[in-house]
């Protein structure tokens, strides 16, 4: 199984992520797909504790972890389409506006992990592993995706044979969406520069499994959740004729936290 690992520092974020997704001056064919991914995963839960103190009722505010659901988009590309060669790969969370897997060059292979099958062999299944980093190299995404009963479109040259369509489920990991507060920040004024307000996450509390028998209340609770967790889903890519035909760069295509 190939693995897609992405480094916190991308060097290929250069001249060629504003040019054409494909550029028509070099390229035979460029071939495009739209990925989504709909997944159940982890989302923080407000919670508020009561205590007292020498003078007064003290009332804290924390968080734990209940179901949430994300959806994933993004785009699998090539340039100059042969079979075997690598493809380019970026994920997001459009609600959340957060990148999963920034731009990234020739980071998926699919053909020693796609099989075509059926009587007239034009069905494709595959298994696919998407593991990922965004910019500052916090870990995203670690997630298996397989999928059955896909359509192969076959031509008579080697850059008309292609995958249409496939979908199927999803399993793996996902970094949850940390809730946070703003501080700081000021407008500025006739001696002074602004200042942007500083984001800052807060944890929210889980179980493990062995220290869940004796549950009294999350407020009891002290156990900051890892940033990776448990999600399960589905997904699909889907041929994008008018992406594939590469009139468009990277940057129109893809929102700018993405890149």
């Amino acid at each position: 199984m190939k693995k897609l690992m992405i480094a916190a520092a991308i060097s290929a974020l250069t001249a060629g992520v504003f040019a054409g997704a494909c550029d028509d001056t070099e390229v035979q064919v460029c071939r495009a797909w739209d990925v989504s991914m709909k997944l159940k995963s982890f989302g923080p839960k407000k919670t508020t504790c009561k205590g007292t103190s020498a003078c007064e009722d003290v009332k804290t505010t924390g968080y734990y972890l209940d179901d949430a659901s994300r959806t994933i988009k993004g785009y699998l590309w090539i340039c100059e389409y042969e079979c075997g060669k690598a493809f380019n790969v970026v994920l997001w969370d459009s609600k959340n506006k957060k990148v999963i897997i920034p731009v990234a060059y020739e980071a998926v292979e699919f053909a020693n992990e796609v099989w075509v099958y059926g009587k007239k062999a034009t069905k494709v299944a595959g298994t696919l592993e998407f593991a990922g980093s965004d910019l500052l190299g916090n870990e995203t995404i670690d997630v298996v995706a397989s999928g059955l009963n896909g359509k192969l479109v076959r031509g008579t040259a080697e850059e008309d044979c292609y995958i249409k369509s496939l979908s199927g489920y999803v399993a793996g990991n996902l970094a949850w969406i940390h809730p946070s507060t703003s501080t700081g920040g000021s407008s500025g004024g006739l001696c002074e520069e602004p200042v942007d307000p500083e984001e800052c996450p807060s944890d929210a509390n889980i179980l493990e499994y062995c220290d869940a028998c004796c549950f009294d209340g999350w407020c009891e609770v002290e156990n900051a959740a890892p940033d990776m967790l448990p999600t399960v889903g589905t997904w699909k890519m889907k041929y994008n004729k008018t992406v594939s035909k590469g009139k468009k760069s990277i940057s129109q295509l893809v929102p700018a936290y993405a890149l």
